[in-house]
């Protein structure tokens, strides 16, 4: 991966953040618990991605690579923590149960679909053999969107308890 490409992964994903940020109207409460998931997803996913690499359920062989490392992890943050935390709060806010499940479904879907893009048609992620790999990364998922979604409610409480920012 160039360097070009690193550079733009990382101005790119706090700009889907903070374009996310703008179409769900979140108030400048939420965009803060919005924020504060970013912290909680990078913890999540470098905590993942340590136990996967040591257990032998996939690894990045670029991880020698700090900028790569980098510019994974930043993406990573803004897109799976603060802009899907976004996502998940307006999903969870109109649907309530509902809402929260298909969210929850849709993000564990869409971070497979990404690892699985990122194997087949890139040597920056590989998997062990077996389907235990694929099993233990939804598990990883599941448990990084709820981790954002709790850190979410802490910060700014339930999804229908604040007001969305005014619409233009």
């Amino acid at each position: 991966m160039t360097a070009e490409v690193l550079f733009a992964l990382c101005l790119a994903s706090p700009l889907v953040f903070a374009a996310m940020v703008w179409l769900t109207r979140a108030g400048p409460k939420r965009a803060a618990a919005a924020l504060a998931g970013c912290a909680t997803a990078a913890v999540f996913s470098v905590g993942w991605d340590a136990l996967a690499a040591r257990l032998g359920w996939w690894n990045y062989p670029s991880s020698g690579d700090l900028l790569a490392t980098l510019a994974f992890s930043t993406t990573c943050a803004f897109l799976f923590g603060g802009a899907a935390g976004l996502a998940g709060w307006r999903i969870m806010r109109a649907m309530e149960w509902t809402g929260a499940i298909t969210f929850f479904v849709a993000f564990v879907g869409v971070g497979l679909l990404r690892d699985h893009a990122l194997e087949v048609n890139t040597t920056m992620m590989a998997f062990g053999p077996g389907p235990m790999p694929q099993v233990m990364s939804a598990i990883g998922y599941l448990t990084m969107a709820l981790a954002v979604q709790i850190t979410m409610l802490v910060v700014a409480g339930p999804p229908r308890s604040d007001a969305m920012r005014a619409g233009n």
